[in-house]
């Protein structure tokens, strides 16, 4: 019998996640009209009317775990998914 390798699963799991909250987050700050530009919630807002660049960046940064998490779930599945 082949035993089941959990750590996968978890990994996975966690990418999943943070690829959700991510996006989640950057479609709100689209919303808002102003963004942070630290990943975790810290740090100063920048306004889309003020700051369009750095808007921009802080948004773009968290739309990009999207190609980033499906790609991390593309590698899991040919290790972790056996």
């Amino acid at each position: 019998m082949d035993t089941v390798d959990a750590f996968g699963y978890f990994w996975s799991a966690m990418v999943v996640i943070m690829t959700i909250v991510s996006v989640a987050w950057g479609i709100n700050d689209l919303k808002t009209g102003s963004a942070r530009l630290h990943l975790m919630g810290f740090g100063n807002r920048v306004d889309r009317d003020k700051e369009p660049f750095e808007f921009w960046f802080a948004v773009g940064s968290k739309f990009m775990m999207l190609p980033v998490g499906i790609f991390m779930l593309w590698f899991a599945s040919d290790f972790f998914w056996k």
